[in-house]
């Protein structure tokens, strides 16, 4: 005989079966007797029938001992409890997904019921943002064990959403394409550069990226809110850095389309070199004027006449875009009154006084200035330029030395005078008719005072 008692569980094998009940001999000094309400936790069963038959042997739990009718009671319900509990055990220890329902909102969080298991979802682990626990009764919520103990079940559905979040974050990470061009909202903006949402990921968008120009801060450029189309330029650990002036047409491409070579523009100094200047023709367009390129005056010297922050107008010769260089030109702007300069050394130039000096004169020749020393004009020494000469005075003179490169003419009216007498001499040398006891001053007499007078 088995020995019985209260929650004492036994092996017993069904010997009849109705729909309200079945009996089952254990062995023991009664039969057993089994409601249909004790094969299922929920009362989900219409017939004993349906999970049960004769033959049958099974566990069962003693939940009374009727000594009076000569039965005892038996139940599967902690059996049922204990094989849900296994098999929720077994699908769980994975992290399975699983569902359930909110029975109940407490002060806490929320209770949920699966499969006959009751869990409970704290309040910080029902979202991954703030939201209302009332907003979810009623729901069915999918969530994750986090803790499972014989006391309690603890579920979250915020692991899911991270989780979520997350594998949506990795799989637009790796759609992006470097060099590809997409549309994102601004969402953070700091000093060093703006972080901006792709459609589940951030991207830096650095102060450096934002423009060709020098930015201080991104917040003078953006703000939260703004949409703005950018160029992947480098993913790389989960980081993606973005810009904005990669779309941009450079200061050079932009200033290119609306200047050409041969231009004339005006460029503001912003550094002094020892035989070049950099000139700013726009903003962060800079180009380079060589002291060659000053002037066509060789004895000008742009530099000495201009400081940093002066403006120039000038000419350009030349723009590689690509490259960023430009070449610049003043003179080329002006007249370079040389380039018409025809004589050659050793010949005869008439030309107007315009200058008095302290040791020669000023005489324009052909537009140009050629210099008549002191000592070029007679043969008798000159104490005071102003007795022999006047501004405005015509005069004749030999080219003694020209260079039109160093803008440079020497004359002399002394020499022209020798180069006359020389002239009379080799004529009258051929031609001697006069009785050689004459001097050579009698026989030129008449001639040397013309030339007096010419003077």
């Amino acid at each position: 005989m088995t020995n019985v008692k209260v929650g004492k569980f036994v092996k017993g094998t069904v010997f009849h079966v109705t729909d309200d009940l079945c009996y089952v001999d254990i062995k023991a000094f009664a039969d057993g007797v089994i409601y249909k309400e004790g094969f299922s936790l929920g009362n989900t069963i219409s017939s004993c029938k349906e999970v049960v038959k004769e033959g049958d042997e099974m566990e069962f739990k003693i939940t009374k001992i009727d000594h009076e009718n000569q039965r005892i009671l038996l139940s599967r319900k902690d059996m049922l409890k204990s094989e849900k509990r296994k098999k929720f055990d077994e699908e769980t220890k994975d992290q399975q997904r699983i569902q359930g329902k909110v029975t109940r909102v407490t002060r806490g969080g929320l209770l949920l019921r699966h499969e006959g298991i009751e869990m409970f979802m704290p309040n910080s682990h029902i979202d991954v943002k703030f939201v209302n626990p009332e907003d979810f009764k009623g729901q069915t919520l999918e969530c994750v064990v986090i803790e499972n103990s014989d006391r309690k079940v603890v579920v979250s559905r915020k692991v899911l959403q991270q989780e979520d979040m997350k594998l949506a974050k990795k799989e637009a990470f790796d759609n992006l394409e470097v060099g590809s061009t997409v549309e994102g909202t601004v969402q953070n903006v700091l000093d060093f550069g703006a972080f901006v949402e792709l459609g589940g990921i951030q991207g830096l968008l650095h102060v450096s990226e934002i423009s060709h120009h020098r930015v201080n801060s991104a917040k003078d450029e953006l703000k939260t809110g703004d949409k703005v189309t950018v160029k992947i330029l480098k993913k790389e650990k989960g980081k993606v850095s973005l810009s904005l002036k990669a779309l941009q047409k450079t200061p050079w491409e932009l200033y290119a389309d609306t200047h050409n070579v041969g231009d004339e523009v005006t460029g503001k100094v912003v550094r002094k070199m020892k035989s070049a200047m950099l000139l700013e023709v726009d903003q962060d367009v800079v180009g380079i004027i060589n002291s060659k390129d000053y002037s066509w005056n060789p004895h000008e010297n742009l530099a000495g006449m201009v400081e940093v922050g002066d403006t120039v107008n000038v000419k350009i010769l030349s723009m590689d875009v690509k490259k960023r260089r430009m070449s610049l030109s003043k003179k080329h702007l002006e007249y370079n009154p040389w380039a018409d300069v025809s004589v050659k050394k050793g010949e005869e130039v008439s030309g107007t006084v315009v200058e008095l000096q302290s040791n020669g004169a000023l005489v324009q020749v052909q537009n140009v200035n050629a210099f008549l020393p002191i000592g070029e004009i007679s043969s008798d020494r000159i104490s005071q330029l102003s007795d022999v000469l006047k501004v405005e005075q015509v005069i004749n003179a030999v080219v003694l030395d020209v260079d039109k490169d160093n803008w440079r003419m020497k004359i002399s009216i002394k020499a022209l005078k020798e180069q006359k007498e020389r002239e009379l001499f080799e004529k009258y040398k051929e031609t001697e008719e006069e009785v050689k006891a004459q001097t050579l001053g009698d026989l030129f007499a008449d001639k040397f005072e013309e030339l007096k007078d010419d003077e």
